[in-house]
């Protein structure tokens, strides 16, 4: 039966390639025919229309291939006098996928995020920023006994407005508020496992400039959740901090501030702020900041990290010490590289573990955690090619092992921005993990690539092709769990 279906899965990607390749070709042949036939007044119309419309850009590209895998993107944004907004779309499905000859049963899966991103300006002296965000994806459980399938739902909204009371003094206003929910469906009869919570927050932040040397702000947030499970109280965190920023030479400034924070299932910690910059010079800026505070856990983001949980929501705040530096060095727009040092103590730090139905939910320890991370591009020969690279170090010390959090990850991007031809290779290096935190046993490192390839075949149209899983590797991310082989995929990238 495996052999059976990868024989029809290449038969469909195939028929699908081919289906692209002629569709791209006819329409470069009905639209040459069409250009060479075109009166000159036509053109000319053209043009004045393109024009107009010069403040619209579009980014959209469609892709089918292996395992009846689509890929759709869109990125549209328009600028229009006091207006300007950002709309973009992802959506990525499959069917059940596999490695080599085998194909994973209940492996299907879909993932689909829309945002859209606003930004008005009624005065010069009024700005007002809302942004929208709708998250939802469903995976198939493999060959798990208790559990079928997840299914995860996020929305988020805000509204935020800024005000510039005067040339010294300005003030901000946000509201927003954000739902998660949560589902599991069982393998037998019965009725999932469902959680939900509803978020609403607010915040009021303003900065006044006593002089060209000093100035001071201020930041408070409250936030308010209500969960949907009767036997978890529903929780409310306030936070504000004022801070005073001054410089004691031209490139030389100093911060200090304090912050009060306040939580249900805590006492009030009121905590200092403390921090240091170099800056304006021209090519190198270091910004270094100690604060301690409380941080509240916040599982509709905590949760999205990571696939196959049970959520867990009445955790405590962490009590944090944080200290952190920041380098950037740049060299015009052909080398960027930005390096953050870290170094943080909780008594609080929230770690997956295991429980039954092979799922994770999430706990608190005492941990020391120490982060380095390294972000460089460069850019050469007008952008023509590119080079991204980030890397990051993580150091965990605890009673128990910290899971899912590699020592080691690395991503890079090597990317030739051709008039006609755009190539892109991507490579992904993650660590060893460790699974559970009684035990050392540990998932192995993992190497993944991708490649993709666009040919223009007519104004704003090119033909697109990408690899993923490159190297055909077999890895996990999840313990239990497998990720699918070597995919090709072909379609359509439209570039306005």
């Amino acid at each position: 039966m495996a052999r059976f279906s990868l024989k029809t899965e290449k038969k469909r990607f195939c028929a699908a390639i081919a289906v692209v390749c002629a569709f791209a070709v006819l329409l470069a042949s009905v639209t040459g025919i069409a250009q060479e036939s075109r009166p000159a007044e036509v053109e000319d119309d053209h043009k004045d229309e393109k024009s107009s419309s010069a403040r619209v850009n579009l980014d959209m590209k469609m892709v089918y291939g292996q395992y009846n895998s689509m890929l759709s993107t869109i990125n549209l944004s328009q600028e229009a006098g006091d207006f300007v907004y950002l709309l973009n779309s992802y959506f990525k499905r499959s069917n059940d996928f596999g490695y080599g000859r085998e194909i994973y049963q209940n492996s299907s899966f879909y993932e689909h995020n829309l945002g859209f991103s606003g930004n008005l300006n009624p005065t010069e002296s009024w700005k007002t920023v809302f942004e929208l965000e709708l998250n939802n994806d469903s995976r198939g459980m493999f060959d798990n006994d208790v559990y079928s399938r997840e299914e995860k739902e996020k929305a988020r909204l805000a509204l935020k407005n800024i005000f510039k009371m005067s040339r010294v003094f300005e003030i901000s206003f946000a509201l927003g508020g954000a739902q998660y929910v949560h589902r599991l469906r069982p393998t037998s009869d019965g009725e999932p496992e469902n959680s939900r919570l509803n978020q609403v927050n607010a915040a009021l932040g303003g900065e006044y400039i006593w002089s060209t040397t000093n100035g001071i702000k201020f930041k408070t947030q409250y936030y308010y959740y209500d969960y949907q499970e009767s036997d978890i109280e529903n929780d409310r965190f306030f936070s504000g901090e004022i801070i005073d920023d001054f410089h004691m030479t031209k490139n030389v400034g100093v911060s200090v501030g304090t912050g009060l924070c306040l939580n249900r299932d805590d006492d009030p910690l009121l905590s200092p702020v403390v921090g240091m910059s170099i800056k304006d010079f021209r090519h190198v800026s270091i910004v270094v900041q100690y604060r301690y505070d409380l941080q509240p856990f916040r599982p509709e983001i905590y949760y999205l990290q990571q696939k196959y949980i049970f959520p867990q929501y009445d955790l405590p705040p962490g009590r944090v010490h944080r200290g952190e530096m920041k380098c950037e060095f740049r060299i015009n727009d052909s080398f960027h590289l930005l390096a953050q040092f870290g170094v943080e103590k909780n008594d609080h730090f929230y770690n997956y573990f295991p429980v039954a139905g092979d799922v994770l939910s999430a706990q608190t320890i005492d941990a020391l955690v120490y982060r380095s991370r390294l972000d460089m591009n460069i850019a050469l020969f007008d952008r023509l090619l590119e080079y991204d690279l980030q890397y990051e170090f993580t150091r965990n010390q605890a009673d128990e092992f910290i899971t899912y959090s590699p020592v080691h990850s690395l991503t890079s991007s090597l990317r030739y921005n051709g008039r006609r031809w755009t190539f892109e290779w991507n490579n992904r290096y993650i660590g060893q993990v460790y699974v559970d935190p009684d035990s050392s046993e540990q998932l192995s490192a993992v190497i993944v690539g991708d490649a993709g390839m666009q040919r223009k075949m007519l104004e704003s149209f090119f033909a697109y092709i990408k690899i993923e899983n490159l190297y055909n590797y077999k890895y996990y991310l999840r313990e239990g769990y497998p990720e699918q082989g070597i995919t090709f995929l072909g379609g359509i990238r439209i570039l306005i």
